[in-house]
């Protein structure tokens, strides 16, 4: 009987050893090399965590860094990031948007958190892309935009305590990437511009009548 039991106990492990080979290997994405696809500067942040060492901008700025150096931890706060004027994210085909958040799936190490993700195209009006747990892709088509810039990351952790406190965010990548729209040339909308324009037009007219 107890010979029974050792070889189910060995069995299991074995079923359980290769069901996590099974889901390790599962992940096949890839990070891009092109730094251009990647957040080029922290426009704002609010980390908490009284005891958080990962706190540099440097951190969660450009490409990925697997493990190199240490990710930015949220603390239950968040970031802002942008991704650049000619370094947009495009709502193409598929998802659009990857945030590289260190997990025990793609980096190996860590409990996987969760954060969820808001895109810009201006910093005042801000669209939800939702939640996401470690690495995570979103689509920009869960939004009203055609096109974003800035990305904020709002941790989901409550947990503010000890060195590494809350999601931490290695790296944001557009896996569309474009420049920004061309805007046409606008007519300014200032007050008294249209009556100031038909001041100086009847003048020129007055000056071409008198040449005459």
């Amino acid at each position: 009987m107890l010979k029974r039991k050792i070889s189910y106990m060995i069995i299991s492990l074995i079923l359980m050893f290769s069901l996590s080979l099974t889901v390790l290997a599962a992940d096949e994405r890839t990070p891009g090399i092109d730094s251009r696809a990647y957040a080029n500067n922290v426009v704002e942040k609010n980390l908490g965590g009284t005891a958080n060492i990962n706190n540099l901008d440097s951190y969660i700025i450009g490409v990925v860094d697997m493990n190199k150096i240490e990710p930015m931890s949220l603390g239950g706060g968040y970031v802002i990031v942008d991704m650049g004027a000619n370094e947009l994210i495009l709502d193409e085909e598929g998802d659009d948007l990857r945030i590289y958040e260190k997990d025990q799936i793609f980096y190996g190490k860590d409990t996987p958190e969760t954060y969820e993700v808001f895109v810009s195209q201006d910093l005042q009006t801000w669209e939800s892309l939702g939640e996401g747990t470690g690495t995570d892709e979103f689509d920009l088509a869960d939004s009203d935009l055609n096109w974003a810039r800035y990305v904020k990351i709002e941790d989901r952790e409550t947990s503010t305590s000890g060195r590494e406190p809350g999601s931490d965010i290695d790296a944001v990548e557009a896996l569309h990437l474009g420049e920004e729209p061309k805007s046409a040339v606008s007519v300014p909308s200032t007050p008294g511009f249209a009556l100031v324009a038909s001041v100086l037009a009847f003048f020129a007219l007055l000056f071409i009548e008198k040449k005459r």
